[in-house]
């Protein structure tokens, strides 16, 4: 017992103790009375097994495929072979999207060029590349001729108007 250190000393004690009691817990205690009548729970699985039966005859309406049938052509409410995550995405993507953004409502209307600088008029008001238009959140980007790109700084999403005569 020398070469055992005062931690290995205590846990071998532990060990003996929970042992001894183990085996004093195991030799004295008797057969336990369950109370669990096997007769009593046989009849009620009987009666069970014969309810079931009696309901299934009267859901089938003498056709043993009609349940099957019927069963399988209701809409599933959770299909049993995704997992949550799978399941979460699913719902996600069957669930009707939301309309987060606005209709943003403008009118390319006209388009000024002088040397090299472009300008677009846009629902009644001047702008020229990189200024922010009256709807907040909105930049617009290039002009051209034919249309104009605007930016929404929200989504980054670009958008492009034809000019309108």
């Amino acid at each position: 017992m020398d070469k055992f250190g005062k931690r290995e000393k205590i846990i071998l004690g532990m060990m003996a103790i929970v042992i001894l009691y183990a085996a004093f817990d195991f030799l004295t205690s008797g057969k336990k009375d369950q109370g669990v009548d096997m007769g009593q729970k046989t009849a009620e699985l009987n009666t069970f097994v014969t309810d079931i039966t009696t309901n299934m005859a009267k859901d089938t309406s003498k056709d043993p495929g009609a349940l099957v049938f019927s069963r399988a052509e209701k809409e599933w409410t959770q299909d049993p072979f995704l997992g949550n995550k799978a399941y979460k995405l699913w719902t996600e993507a069957k669930a009707p999207p939301r309309d987060t953004a606005p209709k943003i409502e403008l009118a390319y209307t006209g388009y000024l060029e002088v040397g090299r600088k472009r300008m677009a008029i846009i629902n009644g008001v001047e702008y020229r590349e990189g200024e922010s238009l009256e709807l907040q959140g909105f930049v617009l980007k290039t002009i051209s001729p034919t249309r104009v790109a605007i930016e929404n700084r929200a989504t980054k999403k670009l958008l492009t108007f034809p000019l309108q005569e």
